[in-house]
């Protein structure tokens, strides 16, 4: 009875450490530079897909925002797929750590997976920081 006691005290603690919060000062340490070079994209938001070449795999968002894949190496029979399935780890996202696999069985793994900045991403941008604004205010 008393090694129970003992255990339930100790797995107390374990957990105990376990739900300790990072402090806010880190969590704000992010700056909009560094969160966009880790581009994410939920895989129900998937619009369209175009492969221009057998190493890179442009993807569409639903609200047009656009993705580029590198991928780590050739994927032969890309370019002219005219299907392909997502791989990821189980969590409905597309990052740097997916990748894809082609009718016939090809894997590919992605070397980076980042959005597209062009004027009109940069213009809706702008629109969700000043309604952010306007929210606080």
């Amino acid at each position: 009875m008393k090694h129970l006691h003992v255990t339930i005290a100790l797995a107390a603690l374990a957990l105990g450490g376990c739900a300790a919060s990072t402090p806010e000062s880190e969590a704000s340490d992010v700056t909009p530079q560094m969160a966009r070079d880790s581009a994410e994209l939920q895989t129900y938001r998937i619009r369209s897909w175009s492969a221009p070449d057998d190493k890179t795999l442009i993807v569409e968002a639903v609200d047009g925002t656009k993705y580029k894949a590198e991928l780590l190496g050739t994927c032969f029979g890309l370019s002219y797929t005219t299907r392909l399935g997502f791989v990821n780890r189980g969590i409905n996202q597309i990052d740097r750590f997916a990748g894809i696999v082609l009718p016939d069985g090809t894997r590919c793994s992605f070397r980076s997976f980042d959005e597209i900045v062009t004027p009109a991403t940069s213009a809706r941008e702008a629109e969700r920081e000043a309604a952010k604004e306007a929210a606080k205010n």
